[in-house]
């Protein structure tokens, strides 16, 4: 086999998917909801339990933001003029797992954005200045793919698109209903949660870096 091909091949064979979440993995700080309550004047638990009944509508895509707002505005009597999952969207960048990107892609590795999420949260993203997501292969959000951790189909969907099987795959995401689905799947999966998440992000990659 020429030297080439059989270096190509050997990238090819030791080639690992990386799944990263988006929200409190490469961007912290995303909760919009309390700000949210306060603009229609309830408390936290009550807009919590009321967007429970949209939350998957909205990451799924077949639900818009401004059809929510309607709904806001009908059941608190308001008048909503502001995008409000951007007018209190303020978060900021994960220097550090960012950093673990770029090491992991240098290696040979693959690592695309997998993430619950909807239109102006990731229009918003888009736009953020050292826009995150222009560290990765490929991105998958939610809305677009029309499905939502944890859901089996979620991983399904980018493991085919990506043509790399569960076995070479690993996910990184900040809750563990999500970590479990996945390694349920045979996914190796990182709870990256917690005042020692970096600690544990960092023995988690030890192996690639």
């Amino acid at each position: 086999m020429h030297k080439n091909l059989r270096s190509f091949c050997d990238i090819l064979t030791n080639m690992k998917l990386f799944i990263f979440d988006m929200g409190d993995v490469i961007l912290l700080e995303i909760r919009t909801l309390m700000q949210i309550a306060k603009y229609v004047d309830t408390d936290y638990h009550d807009i919590r339990k009321d967007y429970g009944y949209y939350d998957r509508a909205l990451m799924d895509g077949y639900m818009d933001s401004e059809d929510y707002y309607r709904h806001l505005e009908d059941k608190y009597q308001c008048k909503i003029k502001e995008d409000l999952f951007v007018e209190f969207f303020k978060p900021h960048i994960n220097e550090y797992m960012l950093g673990v990107v770029d090491e992991l892609r240098k290696r040979g590795h693959r690592c695309v954005i997998g993430s619950n999420t909807f239109r102006p949260h990731w229009d918003y993203i888009k736009t953020f200045p050292g826009n995150p997501l222009c560290h990765f292969d490929a991105t998958y959000a939610s809305h677009l793919i029309h499905m939502s951790k944890p859901e089996s189909s979620f991983w399904r969907i980018i493991c085919e698109k990506e043509g790399i099987d569960y076995a070479n795959t690993l996910f990184i995401d900040d809750r563990k209903e999500n970590t479990e689905a996945a390694t349920a799947l045979g996914i190796d999966s990182l709870l990256y949660t917690g005042e020692d998440r970096d600690e544990k992000a960092r023995a988690f990659f030890s192996r690639f870096i």
